[in-house]
Formats: structure tokens, sequence, C-alpha cells
């Protein structure tokens, strides 16, 4: 039979009952909580382990779990860092290839007869394009804005909007953790990463072409010195790389959808894109958004694939009275069923197009543009060197514009002095049909900072003292 001894180690005789006096435990304080030690700071016996173990169970069980504080997004270490919108098209391509868009202007153009499912127009969907081809906007130097934005004082007065040419290079924009971030926290080798090299154009020079404003947008008008701005940009080794925009700053709108870009100034944009498009009708041509406020701060923009075929096959048109929306069109002659259906967020919907897309738009429906946008980074640079020192020339410069622009920087040498992207772009007029290779000639050592040669010194001083300008 189990003794007491056995549990306790104390033997029968040396135990006795000792009772509380009755009214002291009448007067004990009720209000003091019971105060719960851990089982380590207790000294056990080998009879107590039972009752204690019993009691630990039966507080789980009364006694409410407290909630641990959640970490705050600031506070904890392990945050991760928010991914835009869209990856590089390097990313994009190792994770599912070739982007592949759709010819719309093949499925009107194909037969009628014995068409099958694959022959229609795919729907399109309210969703942003996953990629870019274009992530960075770099200007090596912020003068070019500014100039471009006084410049478009006159226009900013009226309401209206001016617009010019980007003209600039492209690079890989390199990503030092590219490299580094090739496997995920199970050593296994990433399918896509968004820290995957880029593409950067560093902006020097912005060219304003003649145009005529008009509401909600401008039009370019024909360009008599196009060829000539075009082949002295080469000579520099530049190219256009986008179109920027300055004008006023809307409202926001309620529900959140963008107010950058007009429908025509998108369309605009999308034409301008394929115009300067590869093989396969992927632009790298953005556009940057100046809007006239208390704080500058540029936008980029570019048209997605699916805009671009779109408007190559004339399927979107603009909407009277709503300036920030589109609507498709059908082409003259065309069959009714063979326009592809476009689904958008409801109309109460004010997450400005992240929700699911629900609502058919039959075809003439309006619609926000904000899934045929993509967003590019525009900054300024910090580490590429400034091609142009000066930007002062006018835009349509002549011959006494030349003469004050040579006075006021008559102490510097000939490399200083025509180092004007506007000044250089009129040389050719200034100086001559007959002059043509030397405007080249200087157009390449201004642009790859090289020394001018002897012979064009000699034809420029000859041109000085002829024309007066020293």
């Amino acid at each position: 039979m189990l003794q007491v001894w056995d549990l306790t180690g104390i033997k029968p005789t040396q135990q006795s009952i000792v009772f509380n006096d009755i009214v002291s435990r009448r007067r004990s304080d009720v209000t003091q909580k019971d105060q719960k030690e851990s089982l380590s700071s207790v000294p056990l016996r080998t009879g107590d382990m039972l009752l204690l173990v019993e009691n630990e169970k039966i507080r789980a069980k009364a006694e409410p779990k407290k909630e641990e504080p959640k970490e705050t997004t600031s506070s904890s270490s392990k945050e991760k860092a928010k991914k835009g919108p869209h990856m590089t098209i390097k990313a994009f391509k190792k994770a599912s290839g070739n982007p592949v868009i759709p010819d719309y202007e093949s499925f009107f153009q194909a037969s009628s007869k014995q068409r099958s499912v694959n022959s229609y127009a795919p729907n399109i969907h309210w969703k942003l394009q996953r990629y870019r081809h274009l992530d960075l906007y770099a200007f090596a130097d912020p003068s070019c804005l500014k100039k471009f934005y006084r410049n478009s004082f006159p226009e900013l007065k009226q309401n209206l909007s001016r617009i010019g040419i980007l003209f600039g290079r492209y690079v890989e924009d390199i990503n030092p953790l590219a490299d580094q971030n090739l496997y995920d926290d199970l050593n296994r080798e990433k399918k896509w990463d968004y820290d995957a090299n880029g593409v950067r154009a560093d902006v020097f020079a912005i060219y304003e072409p003649p145009q005529q404003p008009v509401k909600n947008g401008a039009r370019f008008l024909t360009d008599p010195r196009q060829e000539i701005v075009q082949g002295m940009a080469e000579a520099m080794g530049l190219e256009p790389v986008g179109m920027i925009i300055c004008k006023k700053k809307a409202k926001a709108n309620p529900k959140g959808f963008q107010t950058y870009l007009t429908g025509k100034e998108l369309l605009l944009l999308a034409k301008l894109q394929s115009v300067f498009s590869d093989e396969n009708n992927f632009s790298r041509f953005g556009c940057v958004v100046l809007e006239h406020s208390d704080m500058i701060e540029p936008v980029g923009l570019a048209a997605s694939d699916t805009c671009m075929a779109l408007e190559r096959a004339e399927l979107l048109d603009t909407v009277k009275g709503a300036p920030y929306k589109l609507r498709t069109k059908l082409p003259e002659g065309a069959d009714p069923s063979l326009m592809p259906h476009i689904f958008i967020p409801k109309d109460d919907d004010v997450s400005g197009g992240r929700h699911t897309a629900s609502e058919k738009l039959s075809t003439g429906d309006p619609f926000p543009m904000d899934f045929l946008t993509v967003k590019i980074i525009a900054t300024q640079s910090r580490g590429t060197k400034k091609l142009f020192l000066h930007h002062d020339f006018p835009v349509q410069g002549g011959m006494k514009e030349l003469k004050n622009y040579m006075q006021r920087y008559s102490n510097e040498g000939f490399a200083k002095k025509f180092s004007d992207f506007n000044l250089l772009i009129n040389l050719p007029k200034m100086m001559g049909d007959k002059q043509t290779e030397t405007c080249v000639e200087i157009a390449k050592c201004i642009g790859f900072h090289e020394e001018f040669p002897p012979k064009v010194s000699n034809e420029l001083d000859t041109f000085f003292i002829k024309n007066q300008l020293f």
C-alpha cells in the first residue's frame, strides 16, 4: 500500500494539521490577486508535483490567452520592400519569355468565311502591363528642363500645353544587387527578379519642333528642319528617347484615376512610340510630364503595348467632354462582331482601377485609360556627365542671336562656345550648305568631348571674321 512517506519523504509521526483562525480568514483582503509563480521558481517535493501540474492545467483553461502585440511595419526587421507595378523587360523575359501582343489589324483583314474561335480578336481586361521597356529617365542637366518650362509660359497662361522631343542615349541601368539576389530563402534559383538590370535613358537636350497648341493637347506641324536636326543629333551620338509635355496641373480624379495625360496626348504618344519601335513593334520611347504648380515634379509615362496595337489598328478615339477618357470605335466597313470587348471596373469603384474588372463595355462607351499606361521613373542623373555646357541659344536663332551669344561667351574656346544643342542644330542654316561637313564635324567633337581638328578651327576663324563675331 502506498504510504504518505513514500510520496513526501515525511514520516506520519512528523505530520500535523494546522487550521488558520476563522476570524482572520474572514478579514483577509479578497481584492488581492492570486500571485502566480512559475514552476521553475518553486522548490518542489515528490508529492507536490502532481498537485502543481493539475493546477497549471486548470489555470491554462480558465485564463484567456493574451494576444501578442502585432509588429508594426516600421519596427519589423522582416519588412519586405514594396515592389512597383512593373518589372524590367529583362526580368519579364526570364520569367515568361518574350511578350506576345495581338495584331488587331490582322483580325479585321482576315476572311469572314469559316471563322474559328482563334480568328476573333482577344478581349481586353483592366490589367496593368507587368513590364516596361524603359525604366528610368535621367536628366544629366536640369537646365534644359528649366528652359523648356520658361518657353511654355505663353501656353500655360492660355491653359494650353507645349510639347518637345527629348534627345539622349539608351544605356543599361546596372543594379549592383542583380548578381547577389539570384536565389531565394530555400536556395532555389529565382525565376524572375525585380532587381534585374533595366534600361535607362540619359537625357541631354530638348528640341521644340513647330507645333500648334490645341485644347487638351498639342499638334506637331511640318518641320522643315527635321532631317537637319536628326542628322546633327546622330553626329552627336543622340537619338529621340521620348516626348515632354508642359501643362497646368489638372484636378485630381475623385475615383483615383490618372490626370497626367489626356486622351489626345496618349494617342499621340502611342503613335510616336510606333514610329520609334523595333521589328517586334516594341518601343522604349516614352513621355515626361511637367505640371505647372507650386511643386514641379517630372512624371514619366509610356503607352502600353496593347495601347500601341489598338492605336495602329485605329480602334481608339477621344471622348468629347471627357478629356481623360478614351473609347473604342469600329473601323469603317468592319464587322461589329470582330471588335474586342473591354472589361473595366464598375462605375461605383473608387479604387482607381485596382479592383477586379467586371463591367463589359460596348463599342463607343468611354472608359478610363490607366491600364493603357506604364509608369516610368523620372529623376536627375547623379553619375552621368552633362554633354552641353549652355542652354541659352534660342530655338529658332539666327545671325543676330549668334552675335549676342558669342559676345556673352567671348572668353571661352570653340569647344565651350559651341556646347549648346540649339546652336548646333541651327549652325548649318547660318554657315550655309557648303559647310555642312564642318557642322557635322563640330557636332561629333561636342557629342564625344573631342578636340576640334585644325581644319575645323581654321574654317571657324574664317566664318567668325567674315561675320564679325569676335
